[in-house]
């Protein structure tokens, strides 16, 4: 597909420009609280753990930010407890740009499988003339031990390399986790992590829903990437340049208990032609 990528470089360029001008004018001079993704992954038996809210382009005023949880099939009292704010509220102080939710996960079920469980915090509002941003909910995830897909449930770290140069060669995190909604033994939910450039250009953290084959995960290709009309496109080799089809986003569990990356796959916009970002097949990611 050698001829079709040097037209989505030039197509991509363009983009590139159009999303840096656009994202100047929406989010320079305005201030919004988020949170940092759209879901978060967490073991049964992690105990306490942060899930940061985000005050972005603070003006140094003093802001309350309000947050509600909502049980799923997490139940609190029985699954979950909220720590702090007791009362709901974050206050950000000047210049502070981020607070915590503190939770804390009971494990009263780590020895049984019980299936996944989750619930649901988000932000109801914001003082001062904070508006609350896209991603103002976050679906946390409570991972069970006893998962059949276990192995391939958690956090993963990695050199990503792009083929346009615009995400350099560098490390990017993302999670896996069970999909509550899906089937225990084939149905998994990637984060947005796997487009590391595209969570820092244009602040998308999507989740991806995906398959297991075996001991391959194939993140389903033609999926939002929760910017515009982009999606997510695989191809089937790991040059771009030696494809010639597309794909999924392909993941191999190795015996080493690494995840490989097995073939190239990027964003693309299809009214555009072209893609943003390109992702080189062969990186390696390890379980923290």
């Amino acid at each position: 597909m050698k001829r079709n990528i040097i037209l989505f470089v030039a197509a991509a360029v363009a983009l590139l420009s159009t999303v840096s001008c656009s994202r100047k004018v929406e989010y320079e001079f305005e201030a919004y609280a988020t949170m940092y993704g759209a879901s978060y992954s967490v073991s049964e038996i992690a105990g306490e753990f942060k899930l940061p809210v985000l005050l972005q382009n603070a003006t140094g005023s003093d802001v309350q930010i309000t947050v509600n949880v909502a049980e799923g099939k997490a139940k609190e009292g029985i699954d979950y407890e909220v720590l702090s704010p007791v009362n709901g509220i974050l206050n950000f102080s000047g210049e502070t740009d981020s607070l915590d939710v503190v939770i804390k996960i009971f494990d009263t079920f780590k020895e049984e499988f019980t299936g996944t469980k989750d619930f649901t915090v988000s932000i109801a509002s914001a003082t001062n003339g904070v508006n609350v941003g896209i991603i103002n909910q976050t679906k946390v995830i409570i991972d069970d031990i006893n998962h059949p897909l276990a192995r391939f449930i958690g956090s993963w770290t990695g050199d990503m390399t792009g083929f346009f140069g615009n995400w350099p060669t560098a490390p990017t995190t993302f999670t896996i986790s069970a999909d509550p909604e899906g089937d225990p033994f084939t149905d998994l939910i990637v984060s947005g992590g796997i487009n590391p450039y595209f969570v820092a250009a244009a602040g998308a953290n999507p989740d991806y829903s995906a398959k297991v084959e075996g001991e391959t995960v194939r993140v389903l290709a033609e999926q939002p990437c929760g910017y515009g009309d982009v999606i997510l496109q695989g191809f089937n080799a790991p040059d771009p340049n030696a494809a010639d089809s597309y794909d999924d986003a392909l993941f191999e569990l190795k015996e080493d208990g690494t995840l490989v990356q097995t073939n190239a796959f990027g964003a693309y916009t299809p009214s555009g032609g072209g893609f943003y970002e390109i992702y080189l097949g062969g990186a390696v990611f390890t379980k923290n």
